[in-house]
Formats: structure tokens, sequence, C-alpha cells
């Protein structure tokens, strides 16, 4: 699962133009759990078969900053997150610590037929997709963290693209009548406290 997991994470960073190169890490400072470098980004594969607690991911944080890991953590746990985790996560996004179940990782769900592309709405997107960019500008947007609806920042989709609190994302959505149809939403650590 771990072999699987970690191809899919060198697929998904590679998409964000990031290096992919991968080694292993070995420590003695934390204990279940398998440390990788992909690129600049650490990942920490929680081996704790009941799940990872709050005290995991402060203790997978700490190492990682002592470490002088300043681009990114990634963490992957065998069991999905109870709500504390949850909550804890969701404050770290801002500071580039994702988290993921290691069965988001068994697949490449964006090429699933029913996946919907998700882009941060950067100078890139803009000039990737000009026709959107017309469309954006029309909607006269001065205050995106007011005037769009949320998106989580634990999405999935979100945290394929790398996106933290206060991006602005590019959602397009397949339209029976309209082939796609652009939809813009404002990152936030969690949509349920916004």
């Amino acid at each position: 699962m771990q072999d699987r997991a970690i191809e899919n994470l060198q697929t998904i960073l590679k998409r964000r133009n990031l290096n992919t190169n991968t080694e292993r890490i070995t420590t003695d400072q934390l204990t279940e759990a398998d440390l990788y470098m992909i690129g600049d980004i650490l990942v920490i594969f929680s081996t704790k078969s009941k799940g990872i607690i709050d005290k995991d991911v402060n203790k997978f944080v700490n190492y990682a900053e002592t470490q002088g890991h300043k681009t990114g953590l990634i963490i992957v746990s065998m069991t999905e997150p109870s709500e504390n985790v949850l909550y804890v996560l969701k404050r770290l996004t801002k500071d580039r610590v994702q988290y993921f179940w290691i069965h988001e990782l068994q697949f490449d769900w964006t090429t699933h037929r029913y996946h919907i592309p998700h882009y941060i709405w950067d100078e890139n997107a803009r000039t990737k997709f000009p026709l959107y960019a017309e469309i954006y500008d029309k909607l006269n947007i001065r205050k995106p963290e007011e005037e769009l609806p949320y998106i989580d920042s634990n999405e999935y989709n979100v945290k394929i693209i790398g996106a933290i609190p206060g991006d602005i994302i590019l959602v397009l959505r397949p339209s029976d009548t309209s082939g796609v149809v652009p939809y813009w939403r404002y990152c936030v650590p969690d949509v349920n406290v916004a």
C-alpha cells in the first residue's frame, strides 16, 4: 500500500511541477512511522494500526520543524482521522501540512471519469484559461473571502493541487447543456467554522 501511495504522491507533486526524487529517511526520533523525502516535501507514513491522534500530528510537525523542513509536510495514516485530528490538521493547512488517508492514495482519482478538475486561480491559470479570466473579471470580485462560496482545505481535490487557505480555486464542472461551467471558491481551513 505504501509503494502505491508514494507513486500517487509523486504523480500529484509532478502535476504541481515539483521535484519528485524520492529517498527514504531513517530516524530514531519517530517510532511507528516511515519517512520519505519526495523532492523538498517530507512525507510521514504513520504505521499505527489504530490511527493517529493529535499528539502524533504535533510530534510530526515538531520533527519537521526541527529538521528544517519548511516547504511542506504530508502525513499519511492507515485510518481516517478522528474529528479532533482533523481539527488540528485543518489549522495547519496554512503551514503546508496535508493529510491523506492511505486509501485515498491507492488510485489516481484525477483519471476517473467523474473527476472534477480544480485549479489554483493564479496568473498561470488565468493564462491557461483566458475565457474564464474574462468571466472572472466581469464578476468584479473585490473581496473573494466575502463574495465567493467557501471550499474546505481538506477536500481531496484541494489537497492534490496544493491549495492553502486564502487561495481562490477554479472548479470546472461538467454541464449537459454548456459543456464545462467555471465556478470559483475561496479556500478556508474549515468550511464548518469559517
